[in-house]
């Protein structure tokens, strides 16, 4: 008899989603039948390894590394679907925003006056924490030295510790990390104030590796397609803040595309 070897899932999204995708992974294997498992607590570097070995099938990913990945050739990813959060600013479609934070009672009432504040970013591989950010100045007409310093945080949870703390001025929070932050902590909706909404940008995508077999990747993708049509699933899509997963096709993500083919790109990437 032929046994289905557990199907990993993990995720390359905001610490405070884990619990959300975690569930999310449960609910297909009793939805499908087949054998999931949840992988965390690896530092990011080792949990790419397992990706890009196939050991690691299934991911909550970015868009801009999706992208990557999905132009590479041969393919490395292949997208599932994508989640559609449930409050209003989303309009019922799978996308998101980068938020721009500040403190409360800090004074900067639009982007356009942080010229010279400090601004921390999460990483450079980044859409909303780093990319929009930067393709936003260059809308504006802007080259570097727009803020006075910038930092790397290495996370969306850090970034939104430091403008609390007064570290920095501002910073760039994926709008559904910081949905969630509110939603879990409420009293931090006191701290903080969103400035300027960046987007909307493609959501971050679920996707499976390449090599994952077809009669794998279908099942779960037509239950994460009906997964708000039964209660136990739409339990856990309310609880996390989300409506529905909806289809996504790889012209989706050509937004992405054209940010990271934008004119001057190069001195895109330098402008923080």
């Amino acid at each position: 008899m032929n046994v289905t070897p557990s199907i990993r899932f993990a995720s390359f999204l905001g610490d405070n989603a884990f619990e959300f995708y975690r569930q999310v992974t449960a609910y297909l294997g009793q939805a499908t039948g087949l054998p999931t498992e949840w992988v965390s607590g690896l530092p990011p570097d080792e949990q790419e390894a397992l990706v890009h070995q196939e050991l690691i099938q299934v991911v909550f990913t970015c868009g801009l590394p999706y992208v990557r990945k999905a132009d590479h050739q041969p393919p490395r990813l292949r997208l599932m679907a994508a989640p559609v959060r449930a409050a209003s600013r989303y309009q019922d479609r799978p996308v998101y925003f980068s938020d721009i934070i500040v403190r409360a009672k800090a004074p900067y009432q639009t982007f356009e006056a942080l010229r010279g504040a400090t601004f921390a970013y999460n990483e450079i591989h980044s859409l909303s924490g780093y990319l929009l950010v930067c393709y936003h100045l260059l809308s504006l007409g802007e080259g570097g030295g727009f803020f006075g310093k910038t930092i790397r945080s290495g996370a969306h949870a850090t970034s939104m510790d430091w403008v609390e703390a007064g570290l920095v001025e501002a910073a760039a929070i994926d709008s559904v990390v910081l949905d969630m932050e509110l939603a879990q902590h409420p009293e931090r909706a006191e701290v903080f104030r969103v400035i300027e909404r960046l987007g909307p940008a493609p959501m971050p995508p679920v996707a499976a590796v390449a090599g994952l077999a077809e009669n794998l990747r279908q099942p779960l993708t037509e239950a994460l397609l009906r997964m708000h049509a039964g209660q136990p699933g739409q339990a856990i899509l309310s609880q996390g803040g989300f409506q529905r997963f909806a289809a996504v096709t790889d012209r989706d993500y050509d937004p992405i595309r054209h940010i990271l083919q934008a004119e001057r790109l190069e001195m895109n990437f330098r402008l923080l």
